[in-house]
């Protein structure tokens, strides 16, 4: 398990590193109004994303996990009903690209989600592959995948250069397209390889409504949380003027994202993770599991919005140009506000390990109906900072509810040593915004270095205090040393 979430989580850094590599290069070579373009189609992918990449991802993982059905069976329907997705979505994104372009005020968007519409058969093939990988404890194949996909993604910056230098959006979605295609040949040859893991005893053949079922209910939930992490931009396209605060807004949810994103990691493990656990009979040991993994996201997670929450003026300033500091509040609220979406994730994948997926599916029906006209009404209101509070407002509230369930299947999962790493990410939101005020650290590479010492500080003083333990093999090695 901690080598799989090791590997995750080194592949979700390389995944953003190279994602800000390339919204770098966008972002200094477009002006605000164009870079915000590129934020729409990809806010639109995004939640397609959530609802293709999450539904049929988790449901395999869970079942081939839980090893009731013969896996096969599980992957061949599990793969029909995707396809069935894939085909709606591209239809949608295909034949009713002048439909976005005229809702979103913008006639010049409607080519762009044409070719977007390619995107998603190619994202919907590839995240199967991944779910085979989590259900059969692959976590290092399904890592592996993940990383050579961002670094593929490369592609588009000599693409645009070379090839697309008057229409770089077009030229961003074929060089996505490109590192799909990559990586699903890839894939495809190493679960050819591995034939022999997707065999299992037994023929208990999966009923297909089960899978509908468990797909549709974690797309669902997948919905509701690509609706609070993205609906906002649309918002922000369609209601708040000058267009130039849509690119402005796309800048600061870039940075807001990153804790969800990097919270994948451990969402993806835990749901394989405890399903086994389950499907063995140890309850005992599945919750000790959720006790780990709670501290693990607290004290190494927390701190990283919290850092770019107590930082967002400098780090706007320095990533794009000053006048993007008018989202340095947004940015504020954003960053914990993805983090909170992503404890609600975990915690929901930990419930329908133990329960099933009802609670899920009612805090995504009372999420999808409320979120809308609280979105609309903030940016109304207040424009990008009323809606970005709002957004923190909201997933800070899913959160703490979805905890509650969890704690009265599972017990109690916030160790002593949780909350003391919650009570250090609040202290450490006033030093870093203290430390920023007093030092005028406005160039990328210092920001860059003071993020790596601030950070390095933290989690030492943590493994001081034995808040965050480290692993044997490094102890006994650090005895050695000394």
């Amino acid at each position: 398990m901690r080598r799989g979430l090791i590997l995750n989580l080194l592949s979700n850094v390389v995944f953003f590193v190279v994602g800000y590599v390339i919204h770098y290069f966008l972002g200094n070579t477009m002006s605000a109004a164009s870079y915000g373009i590129v934020g729409t189609i990809m806010t639109v992918l995004d939640f397609e994303y959530m609802f293709l990449s999450n539904g049929a991802r988790q449901s395999l993982s869970k079942e081939l996990s839980l090893r009731r059905y013969a896996i096969r069976d599980v992957v061949r329907k599990s793969m029909l009903f995707q396809v069935v997705l894939i085909a709606v979505f591209f239809s949608i994104n295909f034949f009713g690209a002048p439909l976005f372009a005229y809702v979103l005020n913008d006639p010049t968007l409607a080519p762009y989600f044409r070719i977007a519409a390619f995107l998603v058969p190619a994202n919907g093939l590839f995240v199967l592959l991944l779910g085979i990988n989590d259900g059969l404890q692959r976590f290092s194949t399904s890592a592996l995948l993940s990383t050579i996909y961002p670094i593929a993604k490369l592609c588009v910056i000599p693409l645009i250069l070379l090839y697309f230098q008057d229409d770089p959006v077009a030229g961003m979605e074929v060089g996505y397209l490109l590192a799909l295609v990559l990586v699903i040949v890839l894939g495809c040859v190493s679960l050819y390889r591995r034939k022999d893991d997707v065999r299992s005893p037994g023929n208990v053949k999966i009923p297909f409504g089960l899978v509908i079922r468990n797909t549709l209910s974690f797309s669902i939930f997948f919905i509701m949380v690509s609706l609070v992490l993205s609906v906002d931009t649309l918002i922000v396209k369609s209601l708040v003027v000058p267009a130039a605060m849509a690119g402005y807004y796309t800048g600061a949810v870039n940075f807001g994202k990153l804790s969800y994103y990097l919270m994948t990691a451990f969402f993806t493990v835990i749901l394989p993770v405890v399903a086994k656990a389950i499907g063995e009979g140890d309850r005992s040991g599945a919750a000790l599991r959720v006790k780990q993994f709670m501290v693990l996201v607290l004290s190494l997670i927390l701190p990283i919005p919290v850092v770019i929450s107590a930082s967002s003026s400098n780090l706007l300033s320095a990533f794009y140009h000053p006048e993007y500091a008018v989202a340095a509040e947004a940015l504020s609220y954003l960053s914990l506000s993805s983090f909170f979406m992503g404890m609600t994730v975990m915690l929901n994948m930990v419930h329908t390990s133990f329960s099933s997926n009802r609670f899920s599916d009612l805090l995504s029906v009372i999420s999808l109906i409320s979120v809308i006209p609280i979105f609309v009404a903030c940016a109304k209101t207040g424009g990008i900072t009323y809606i970005a509070l709002a957004s923190m407002v909201c997933t800070f509230v899913t959160m703490l509810v979805s905890l509650g369930v969890v704690v009265k299947h599972a017990g109690n999962v916030l160790t002593a040593r949780a909350l003391w790493a919650v009570c250090g990410s609040v202290a450490l939101w006033f030093v870093v915004k203290a430390v920023f005020v007093l030092f005028p650290i406005t160039g990328l590479l210092q920001i860059a270095v003071a993020y790596t010492v601030i950070y390095g500080v933290y989690v030492a003083i943590l493994v001081l205090f034995g808040i965050v333990k480290l692993p044997a093999k490094m102890i006994r090695i650090k005895r050695r040393i000394s």
